[in-house]
């Protein structure tokens, strides 16, 4: 079930950056929200790749 949470977690980042690339990036909007939106795009990166290795690595702990 982890490993389920953890897909539908990539799959629906997936989505909002290719939401963000095309209603953000591509169109005439303010810089400061560009940058808000790509500030939020990490962020949420940085949190959805810890998740990641945490689940791999209690995984593979839990084989030993």
């Amino acid at each position: 079930m982890r490993y389920f949470k953890i897909l539908m977690m990539w799959i629906g980042f997936i989505v909002i950056t290719s939401l963000y690339g095309e209603y953000i990036v591509s169109r005439e909007v303010n810089g400061f929200i560009q940058l808000l939106g790509f500030g939020l795009l990490v962020i949420t990166l940085i949190f959805l790749g810890d998740k990641t290795v945490n689940v791999l690595l209690k995984n593979k702990k839990e084989e030993k």
